[in-house]
């Protein structure tokens, strides 16, 4: 039974994947792409807003609530307990960037399977990559904006608490695709040709990320949750900065140009 201050999240969400479906059908680089694309980032950045507007208590605002405890753990202190804690997330990330990698280091006439190609060959793919995006930097707001107070300081260290193309064919197969005649002789490096296991590689990972934020909630706080592991790696405001605009340049490079 779906608790009913939880039905406007739920509609929130039904809403946004409807419309990553429908943005989905238009190939990228082309002017519609650019225009939903756009539409898209406004509508995380007025969301994000209204998360920040809640915090600071405006009437207006969307109250998201302040996460009860600080991590890492004053029980669990420490930089290698923080390190063991953070290194399942390290994992994920040094596995997709080591496969994106290698995707690109292969030869014009081998399937590529970065995320990008891979998006731009199967739209559902996109439309659920388009969903993600939004939702990680919905999320990312709603992490900062639940950060406990005081702690975090501006040399990063834990504070005190207080009270509390069209697709199909064979433009889809250039997709991601390097110059020609640029690594022409190249093998796939320790990877498959084959798309549709591509496509499993990376919801596999997806499913690997979400295993590990539930098993991190039962976990006392040994391990980070995801929304943990974003305030830790943010706390530095040159890293809140540079996640924003990595964030904000994979969505323009994946959906609109």
């Amino acid at each position: 039974m779906v608790r009913p201050q939880r039905v406007p999240l739920l509609a929130g969400v039904v809403a946004l994947a409807a419309w990553c479906g429908w943005v989905s059908g238009f190939p990228r680089s082309s002017t519609p792409a650019e225009v939903t694309w756009t539409l898209s980032l406004a509508v995380v950045i007025g969301v994000a807003a209204l998360m920040w507007l809640g915090r600071r208590g405006a009437a207006f605002g969307w109250n998201v609530g302040m996460a009860t405890e600080p991590w890492p753990r004053r029980s669990h202190g420490g930089g290698c307990a923080a390190l063991r804690g953070v290194a399942p997330w390290l994992g994920v990330i040094v596995i997709a960037t080591a496969w994106d990698a290698l995707g690109i280091d292969t030869g014009p006439h081998e399937a590529h399977l970065t995320i990008s190609a891979l998006s731009q060959t199967y739209r559902p793919l996109n439309a659920l990559l388009l969903l993600l995006w939004m939702l990680a930097g919905i999320g990312y707001a709603a992490a900062r904006a639940r950060a406990p107070c005081g702690t975090s300081r501006r040399d990063g260290s834990p504070g005190r608490d207080s009270d509390a193309e069209p697709r199909g064919g064979a433009g889809l197969c250039a997709a991601g695709s390097v110059p020609a005649g640029v690594h022409a002789a190249t093998p796939a490096l320790l990877l498959p040709s084959d798309r549709p296991l591509g496509v499993v590689f990376w919801v596999g990972l997806l499913l690997v990320a979400v295993g590990i934020d539930v098993s991190a909630r039962r976990s006392a706080g040994r391990v980070a949750t995801a929304e943990e592991f974003t305030r830790f790696i943010s706390t530095a405001a040159l890293a809140n900065a540079a996640l924003i605009a990595a964030w904000a340049f994979a969505g323009y490079h994946l959906f609109a140009r």
